[in-house]
């Protein structure tokens, strides 16, 4: 046996490129010259100055690209120790999720993640896998599932595409009791480690002080700060705010989860930009589960994160409170963080579903705003009587206000990739033979319909299309 394992470790050693490495820059050197020999474009993975992988880019004779993933012998290490089988048949998988996560750039953050954080929580998972995965119980359960709803065989690990999806299929097998936990963070907040600065008739907001606070939701969420002994706690609130405080770990309950009546939990930490569920799913909203819900949350976060947002200094592009603050429905304030004297506003692709009341910005001669998600637009927009440019392109728009009509000094405006439902008959102000300047509008037919594609050459019959 000891001789088959030993086989299966060399064999996943070389098909994953496994390379000695002791996690520092130095050691990864002759490595990256090998990959240069072989004519690879190389970029390391790192955090925190500690290499963990390498991901190359490999042109073959056909000239087809391919990615290809080498791994550092501590992450190998770490997932062999992770692994609770005595033969260790998990190890390809956790090789295989970490050689996927890297090869996209949007999902890399969750590779590294999965190594430097989460490993401990896969060995607690693959535990209850493996020791479930032949019961009656646990294929109904998964059968049952819609989030597991693409897994033809559930007891074969290598459909589980993350670590959230193992997370649910082991979830029912974890032994946990909800209605003592709001007893338990009582009595955190009664010796001080920890606040709990809102509660209302839904919603708990829960702020853990302590390491031992924070591992109260162990065997309730996913996250890496509730599992004991790996410091993930120390490291997320050693983050500092732009005061220079130490950065809070926010944790979100439905009072209907002490009941066992409800699952939602939510853990944000802004500083490293993550907003999770319970089951450290990615992609999560707040906005209409909670803000909506609880005024005291609401408000209680606006307030903060107006606080740390002011206190920025780099600037309103990288600035990550007020992206949240946006995401959290106060767009209003990435207004109120512009000089109103201002001669033009740009966002690119910055989330902005809602366009505030504008008025203030009376010197305003170009607006644009693209890629923004946005949907509404106030009808202050009327009120920039500078206004020259307005471009609102790749957005939601479904109806725009009939106070764009008083925009006499527009010159061009571009509204073009919106799904644009009706316009306004006060438009035609824009048009020079109404008094307007406008000389060019950007729209598609294809997208407004032929019917206000005609209509707008009747409204503008001066402007250029």
């Amino acid at each position: 046996m000891k001789d088959i394992i030993k086989d299966r470790i060399t064999f996943l050693a070389e098909k994953f490129d496994v390379f000695e490495c002791d996690g520092s820059l130095d050691g990864v050197t002759d490595k990256m010259n090998e990959l240069h020999v072989d004519g690879c474009l190389s970029e390391l993975i790192v955090r925190d100055d500690k290499v963990l992988g390498i991901v190359s880019k490999i042109v073959n004779e056909k000239g087809k690209l391919s990615l290809k993933v080498s791994v550092c012998s501590f992450i190998f290490t770490d997932m062999i120790i992770a692994d609770p089988t005595n033969n260790k048949i998990y190890v390809q998988w956790m090789l295989n999720l970490f050689s996927r996560l890297c090869k996209d750039p949007e999902t890399i953050s969750i590779a590294i993640r999965l190594v430097l954080e989460d490993l401990p929580q896969a060995n607690s998972y693959l535990i209850l896998f493996e020791s479930n995965k032949r019961k009656k119980k646990f294929k109904n359960l998964c059968k049952a599932s819609y989030a597991l709803k693409h897994v033809e065989d559930p007891t074969d690990i290598n459909q589980y595409k993350s670590l959230s999806q193992l997370f649910d299929v082991v979830d029912p097998f974890i032994e946990k009791e909800p209605s003592s936990l709001e007893r338990i963070l009582n009595k955190f907040v009664d010796s001080g480690e920890a606040e709990i600065p809102v509660k209302d008739r839904k919603y708990t907001l829960f702020i853990p002080k302590s390491a031992d606070a924070s591992i109260a939701f162990d065997k309730f969420a996913n996250w890496c700060t509730a599992k004991n002994g790996n410091g993930m706690f120390k490291r997320y609130t050693e983050y500092r705010t732009p005061n220079g405080d130490k950065s809070n770990i926010y944790i979100i309950i439905n009072n209907l989860f002490f009941e066992g009546k409800s699952d939602e939990l939510y853990q944000v930490h802004f500083e490293s930009n993550q907003l999770k569920d319970r089951k450290n799913g990615s992609n999560v909203s707040i906005f209409e589960n909670v803000l909506l819900e609880s005024e005291g949350i609401h408000n209680y976060f606006y307030e903060t994160l107006m606080v740390n947002a002011k206190a920025n200094k780099t600037g309103i592009e990288q600035n990550l409170y007020l992206d949240y603050l946006v995401k959290f429905g106060f767009s209003d304030s990435l207004f109120d963080m512009i000089d109103v004297e201002t001669p033009t506003i740009r966002f690119m692709t910055r989330e902005i579903p809602k366009l505030p009341n504008i008025s203030k910005f009376k010197n305003l001669d170009q607006l644009i705003i693209c890629s923004a998600k946005m949907i509404v637009i106030h009808e202050s927009i009327g009120d920039l009587i500078n206004l020259e440019m307005l471009v609102l392109s790749d957005n939601r728009i479904k109806q725009i206000p009939k106070e764009i009509g008083k925009l006499q000094k527009l010159i061009f405006l571009n509204l073009s990739d919106n799904p644009i439902l009706d316009f306004p008959e006060e438009i035609k102000y824009l048009d020079k033979s109404n008094g307007g300047s406008l000389l060019r509008l950007a729209v598609k037919e294809e997208q407004i319909g032929e019917k206000n594609y005609k209509r707008l050459k009747e409204l503008l019959p001066e402007t250029q299309f």
